[in-house]
């Protein structure tokens, strides 16, 4: 089996959530048979509902999920992370690698939780990986090895654009590019009310505002220049960017400081539960 053979492969997603469901329905969209996915969820229900959507497989616990794939996504909320690794650790087939959608857990510490030579990935999920057009930059923990690249991009390219990063500019990108949807749909949001107050028929509105705002992106990245430069080529100019700037910039700023109090957070708990283990 090739390494960049996705579709040849078991997938595990512990955690049933709204990012597990957006990575479920783009694998089967791109060819993984549902036959090969196996859910599980602190809430059963939530599982067994997520896999029937797709027909995939319900596990009645994490162990028996996690057992089930070569590739297991942690799909759990930040603090439950290392708790679930442990708890499924000794379930894991020999080779499997583990891929954490969480924010501000540190590869290092997945490591740890899953034992000695576990392959981690952690990735940055962006909602626009639905739509195979997600920005989902990811790092690599220490034992990802060359022989693994070619599935881990074969991977990630299912779900759209990604870039490899040093692990400490991760709450940096992830405040851009996995906070940043919610900056712009209130942007498509006020053009489409507006063209539809002054009377263009709603879906029209909705439509034109969506294209607008994708056009002017993939204008940045096929011409690549700068947005500030692009301005200029339209003559009218009726918003107030010095405010619309700042109000984007403070929000990034606001979602990076949350995020390094997360970890922060974590780190802190990660120590005092050590502290507590030693006689």
């Amino acid at each position: 089996m090739s390494a960049a053979n996705f579709q040849g492969r078991d997938y595990a997603f512990l955690g049933a959530g709204i990012i597990a469901g957006v990575f479920v329905e783009r694998l089967v969209h791109c060819g993984v048979p549902p036959a090969r996915i196996c859910v599980s969820d602190a809430v059963p229900e939530k599982a067994r509902s997520l896999a029937a959507r797709f027909g995939a497989r319900a596990a009645d616990s994490n162990r028996e999920a996690a057992a089930a794939g070569d590739v297991i996504f942690l799909a759990v909320p930040p603090a439950a992370v290392c708790p679930v690794v442990e708890e499924v650790r000794g379930a894991l087939r020999p080779d499997a690698m583990l891929v954490s959608l969480a924010a501000a857990v540190r590869t290092e510490w997945i490591e740890t939780s899953a034992g000695e030579g576990r392959k981690v990935l952690r990735v940055i999920p962006n909602t626009a990986s639905l739509a195979g057009e997600g920005m989902n930059p990811h790092c690599l923990g220490r034992r990802i090895e060359p022989q693994d690249l070619p599935f881990v991009d074969a991977l990630l390219a299912l779900f759209g654009a990604t870039v490899r990063m040093d692990e400490d500019q991760m709450e940096a990108v992830t405040a851009l590019t996995a906070v940043g949807p919610t900056f712009v749909f209130p942007v498509m949001q006020a053009m489409r009310d507006a063209a539809a107050a002054a009377g263009l028929e709603p879906e029209l509105a909705a439509r034109a505002a969506a294209q607008t705002v994708l056009g002017a992106a993939r204008l940045v990245l096929e011409t690549g220049k700068p947005p500030e430069e692009l301005r200029q080529m339209t003559g009218a100019h009726a918003l107030d960017e010095d405010a619309a700037r700042a109000l984007i910039r403070s929000a990034c700023e606001n979602a990076l400081a949350k995020l390094v109090q997360a970890r922060e957070k974590l780190a802190a708990a990660r120590v005092a539960a050590s502290a507590r283990r030693e006689p």
